[in-house]
């Protein structure tokens, strides 16, 4: 796929579209464009809608006070203390101390210096209040070290699990084509890495790999479910 060929892509399907994204032949900036120039017929190929069904449910159960503000920002920072009592360290270095780990997970395959407990407080404090870059990074980690890649991937992907989706439903988390081609760089590569060792077929990973991208997709585009969202409490 070269970038000179995707001005002919007609019309757009989704194995066009993960055919792009999934291409080593261009840039992650070429892929962004193509995204931004065909988001119209991309949203067309991948239905990014949700049922009535799960939208009650997902109103239902929403795990924090989303378009409030002030108590999410008590709801951080009582977080944040929490957090930095069981690392021992002070509020005020917990920042840091979080960029070390995720340079230390980009760096290392197994965080064994790390207690289970630990790192999973820390997974859980990101996955809530950490920054688009850092979910990149802790979901790379957790899909290298997966003893089941494919249901850590679906459970991140599900709302409710503490992962991917329950960070992106928050509109003061909107995804931007930069952080889908990121996020869909490394799904993609942790696929094509279980599929190369045997741990996946070919068609899980042809599979897995379409529908991870219209989940991602989803969460990018509902804007239905978005603006909904910025409104349920008022109208409730």
């Amino acid at each position: 796929m070269e970038i000179s060929a995707i001005n002919l892509i007609t019309p757009i399907t989704l194995s066009k579209v993960h055919e792009v994204l999934t291409s080593n032949k261009i840039t992650d900036s070429q892929k962004t464009d193509f995204v931004r120039r065909y988001k119209t017929q991309i949203q067309e190929a991948i239905d990014v809608k949700i049922s009535g069904t799960e939208f009650k449910w997902i109103m239902s159960n929403r795990p924090l006070p989303k378009f409030k503000p002030l108590k999410n920002s008590f709801t951080k920072r009582g977080d944040k203390i929490m957090l930095a009592k069981m690392l021992c360290i002070e509020p005020a270095e917990l920042d840091d101390y979080i960029s070390e780990v995720e340079d230390a997970m980009q760096d290392f395959d197994n965080l064994g210096f790390l207690p289970k407990d630990k790192l999973d407080a820390i997974k859980t404090y990101v996955y809530r209040h950490g920054s688009k870059d850092g979910i990149v990074v802790f979901l790379d980690y957790e899909l290298r070290s997966s003893t089941d890649m494919l249901k850590t991937l679906y459970s991140t992907l599900d709302y409710y699990s503490g992962g991917l989706a329950d960070y992106f439903i928050r509109p003061i988390h909107r995804m931007s084509n930069k952080t889908l081609i990121k996020l869909y760089n490394v799904i993609d590569k942790n696929l094509k890495n279980a599929r190369d060792t045997g741990s996946i077929t070919e068609e899980q990973y042809d599979k897995t790999a379409k529908s991870a991208l219209v989940r991602i997709y989803q969460l990018q585009n509902n804007s239905k479910l978005i603006n909904a969202i910025k409104t349920y409490k008022i109208l409730k």
